[in-house]
């Protein structure tokens, strides 16, 4: 893939952009519901144009094995898990009654959703990473790297039950610290946009932003085929806590296209396959 100029645009423009009008209406008070599903709706349709435009890997656009209908069942069970879970977080919050005050609700909000972010992206690096070396939950994350190609949709591949052990670590600090919904609202539709292009099959490049943010030209090579190649490179939105943690994967340049798991053969392509696997028993 050569560089041009319009390669740097997409990413900033996008997520930068979709991220701002996300704080700009929750902070005037307008409701989530108002707000974040026409702000993703938009965002999705802008980066399926340019994966048809400007793809990555033109080889990366064609269905594999039924993989596109198996990612919509995905996306459509997480979001809906997301979104349950934003339902539960507010009825939790008004239960308690603003009890825990731990959170500064004086900082203006579009420095509460950045702390917000931060803690929530910090849980899912954490599980993440756990999920590469604890077996039981590898059997779970192992779904998210089956794909024979990286595009915006499978960005949610991920079994339902590992969707909400990845969330429950942020949610569980931002609630105990007493973080406004919107805060959360906010930060978990941000998850949902960069995860679009964490994933995308755009011939887009983050320049120096790949050192603050976890774009594509990192994640992928979080994709590759060998289980052995894939230790690192963990980050959700952030790229920092790698570099912090010594996770960063070495590689540079671009990766190679030829991605998926060859070390779960048994691993099937269909949806419910794919959720009754982790709890099968291991031949062999």
């Amino acid at each position: 893939m050569r560089s041009h100029p319009f390669s740097y645009l997409p990413y900033p423009l996008i997520f930068f952009g979709g991220t701002a009008a996300l704080v700009a209406g929750l902070s005037q008070g307008l409701s989530y519901w108002r707000v974040g599903p026409p702000i993703l709706l938009l965002a999705a349709l802008l980066v399926l144009a340019l994966e048809r435009w400007f793809p990555h890997a033109e080889v990366w656009r064609k269905d594999h094995d039924g993989d596109t209908a198996t990612d919509l069942l995905h996306v459509t069970g997480n979001l809906a898990l997301s979104q349950v879970s934003l339902l539960l977080y507010t009825g939790v919050t008004s239960l308690t009654g603003g009890a825990l005050s731990w959170w500064p609700r004086d900082w203006p909000f579009w420095a509460q959703f950045l702390l917000g972010t931060a803690l929530l992206d910090l849980g899912l690096y954490a599980i993440h990473r756990a999920s590469h070396h604890v077996p039981w939950l590898w059997r779970l994350h192992a779904i998210h790297h089956s794909p024979r190609r990286v595009y915006w949709l499978n960005g949610q591949r991920r079994h339902l039950i590992h969707e909400a052990l990845e969330g429950a670590p942020g949610l569980l600090v931002l609630g105990l610290l007493g973080a406004p919904p919107a805060v959360v609202a906010c930060a978990l539709a941000t998850v949902t946009l960069h995860l679009m292009f964490q994933h995308g099959n755009i011939a887009y490049r983050a320049g120096f932003l790949r050192h603050v943010f976890a774009v594509a030209e990192l994640h992928r090579w979080h994709h590759q085929r060998l289980y052995a190649d894939v230790q690192g490179n963990y980050g959700g939105i952030l790229s920092v806590w790698d570099r912090l943690f010594g996770t960063a994967l070495p590689q540079k340049g671009e990766a190679p296209l030829d991605v998926g798991m060859d070390d779960e053969p048994t691993l099937p392509t269909d949806y419910v396959g794919q959720l009754t696997w982790p709890f099968r028993r291991r031949r062999g």
